[in-house]
């Protein structure tokens, strides 16, 4: 690699390399040889410990590849056929009636509703220690899907818990177990492992860290006990090795990686984003394969560029930056390609910042972005702080340090996020006549809310979560916010509250009381 391309991969990766702040593993190699890999922070504040090769971070969702390939093993071993329905090796935690496949779950397109959003339902907070057996009696709860399967693709961590237990079953042992002797060690990923527990005792591990935005850090741990979805501890040295495998298949069989590579095909005959354990996009018109990963303050994100037999690891311990649009930005500069990562922002008419409630229409996506105003400057809630928003020269506002933006306009605003911008209009509080006050249950989630009328709005109260004012979009979607990871669109029906979420549709909540 020239010196040019080196400083502009240093200049990309400056974020992390500011002081006394959190970092990152950086991983580029093509052709089999190494291009740049550097370590930038520190994997622990308080002991002011740099990030090293060894270090270990979670990887959470790019543990995903692992059990789509743990159960690829099973089926080239003859244990499972990739269209059985589900019923066969785990029916004692399936109570719906419409059959669901393996090959539909490790494809993100069963319908199965998350179990996140399903927890969050149930009153249990993502800092809780959440356990296997806290998905198991979630998924037994269900009793419908948020579509018929293979009509939609939709992400659902639930699948892939329901694939490690599958794993489990057939194999005879754990899927860390399993995952360790049939794909870790023959592929030489000694750093690599399944953490069983969040108490388990990990030598150079990561800490993970939230940034507020403004230039402050705050320890953000893990605290469950859950694997399949997620858990993956590793390093990048170890991540290219899976990489490798997905250019040049030596390790793993051939028609193992050819599955996880091919986009499955919905029912009306077009191919989804999500393979079997990998996702693909274009990047100038070149195939992109691998997957990324967010769990607490953890960010990770693995490419590679078969036809260029270029592979990027990023791993990295806090939110400062979202790590697929950095690694194509990483893939054009190796490349020599333009940058191409930019969303382009639709033509608008800019106004004055203003404070307020601004929702998305819509519950496929659901955004609810609340910006407040103190002492003439502007501030966003995120998940737990406020950020300040600062002017920029296009008039648009850059949230603190992150790369995000809001632009106001005549009809709301404009959420520039990392590879795409959001429309959201403004909200006001919703007709509290539009209610009907009383508890309401659903047997889904064995979860309980309140509604509470007042003068002009209307309250939402739910178990340890407090209660949330319902808001009314300029389209008439309503919809709420308890936090940042429950954000739920509300259709009123005689006495029942439907609510729909991202990744969770038609809960039904009955009046009770």
């Amino acid at each position: 690699m020239n010196s040019n391309m080196t400083e502009q991969l240093d200049q990309l990766f400056q974020m992390w390399n500011r002081g006394l702040c959190p970092g990152a593993q950086v991983l580029i190699r093509q052709h089999g040889e190494t291009l740049y890999e550097k370590c930038f922070g520190y994997g622990n504040l308080e002991n002011e410990i740099k990030i090293h090769k060894d270090s270990i971070f979670h990887v959470a969702s790019i543990s995903k590849e692992f059990t789509v390939m743990a159960v690829l093993l099973l089926w080239k071993d003859g244990k499972l056929d990739l269209d059985d329905d589900i019923r066969k090796y785990v029916g004692e935690y399936i109570n719906i009636e419409t059959p669901i496949t393996i090959r539909q779950m490790m494809n993100n397109v069963s319908g199965l509703r998350d179990q996140w959003e399903l927890l969050f339902l149930r009153g249990i907070k993502i800092n809780d220690q959440i356990k296997m057996d806290d998905i198991n009696t979630t998924i037994e709860l269900q009793k419908a899907l948020n579509f018929e399967p293979q009509s939609q693709y939709l992400y659902s961590n639930t699948g892939f818990h329901l694939l490690a237990l599958i794993v489990e079953k057939l194999s005879g042992m754990s899927l860390p177990k399993f995952v360790k002797e049939r794909i870790f060690d023959p592929l030489g990923m000694t750093h690599s492992f399944i953490r069983e527990s969040f108490t388990q005792i990990v030598p150079n591990l990561v800490y993970s860290y939230q940034d507020d935005g403004d230039g402050n850090f705050y320890y953000n741990p893990l605290n469950y006990e859950l694997y399949g979805p997620t858990s993956v501890n590793t390093c990048a040295t170890d991540l290219c090795k899976i990489l490798d495998e997905y250019i040049h298949p030596n390790v793993i069989d051939p028609e193992i990686i050819e599955l996880m590579k091919t986009p499955v095909i919905l029912s009306n005959g077009k191919p989804a984003e999500y393979c079997g354990g990998l996702i693909t996009h274009k990047l100038h018109g070149m195939d992109v394969f691998g997957h990324g990963g967010a769990d607490a303050a953890y960010r990770g994100e693995i490419i590679c560029i078969p036809e260029k037999e270029l592979e990027i690891v990023l791993i990295s311990s806090t939110t400062t930056y979202a790590m697929s649009k950095l690694a194509d930005k990483t893939a054009c500069i190796v490349l020599g390609l333009p940058d191409c990562t930019e969303p382009a922002i639709p033509e608008h008419k800019n106004v004055s910042a203003h404070s307020g409630i601004f929702l998305t229409d819509l519950p496929d996506s659901p955004v609810f972005v609340e910006i407040t105003e103190q002492d003439g400057k502007f501030y966003m809630q995120r998940e737990w702080c406020r950020t300040e928003l600062v002017k920029e020269e296009d008039d648009g506002y850059r949230i603190g340090t992150l790369d995000e933006k809001i632009y106001f306009t005549d009809k709301g605003i404009l959420y520039r996020l990392p590879g795409r911008v959001i429309a959201l209009t403004p909200a006001t509080p919703a007709d509290p006549a539009l209610f009907q006050e009383g508890s309401y249950y659903n047997d889904e989630t064995d979860s309980y809310m309140k509604v509470i009328k007042n003068e002009n709005s209307c309250d939402i109260h739910m178990r340890r979560y407090g209660k949330a004012m319902l808001y009314r979009s300029e389209s008439g979607s309503i919809a709420f916010r308890m936090d940042a990871n429950l954000i739920m669109y509300v259709n009123v029906m005689n006495n029942t509250m439907i609510m729909d979420g991202g990744r969770v549709k038609h809960i039904i909540y009955t009046l009770v009381q």
